[in-house]
């Protein structure tokens, strides 16, 4: 059965060997980039209907997509609805743009710093009883005391 999420403060960690936590720099520009292993990992997450999700990292209002990059922004007009979907087998969850459901949260390595960076791709479902999908599409709210 799946886990209720549920409004809190969370890290929300990759899958990937480690599980290393989503983040963004100390520093605070107008947006960034959602990488892994930064120093800002706390995440707020809010109930927006049934189904979708406002979440929010460190300082940042907002979270959105800009070049495929999942981004944490002061920009309103970049706010994305999202949608967590628990996939039990693998005890994770995929985490998907609300206007894009094929396409989700997917930790790339190929960055040019050499930081993973999380980015919109579309979601790998391997055919399979029960489906399975790919380590760095999946990933998990730990909760965070405040």
């Amino acid at each position: 059965m799946a886990p209720n999420l549920v409004p809190g403060s969370f890290q929300i960690v990759s899958l990937i060997e480690g599980n290393p936590p989503t983040s963004v720099n100390l520093t605070k520009p107008a947006g960034q980039s959602v990488y892994l292993k930064g120093p800002v990992t706390n995440w707020k997450v809010k109930k927006e209907s049934d189904n979708t999700w406002h979440l929010t990292l460190g300082g940042y209002p907002y979270t959105g997509v800009v070049k495929d990059k999942v981004t944490a922004t002061i920009n309103d007009d970049k706010n994305v609805k999202w949608i967590a979907t628990y996939r039990e087998f693998q005890d994770g969850y995929t985490i998907q743009p609300a206007d894009k459901p094929s396409s989700g949260w997917t930790v790339h390595s190929d960055s040019e710093d050499g930081s993973p960076q999380v980015e919109i791709k579309t979601i790998i479902e391997f055919k399979s009883l029960p489906p399975k999908y790919l380590t760095s599409q999946l990933f998990r709210f730990v909760p965070v005391l405040e």
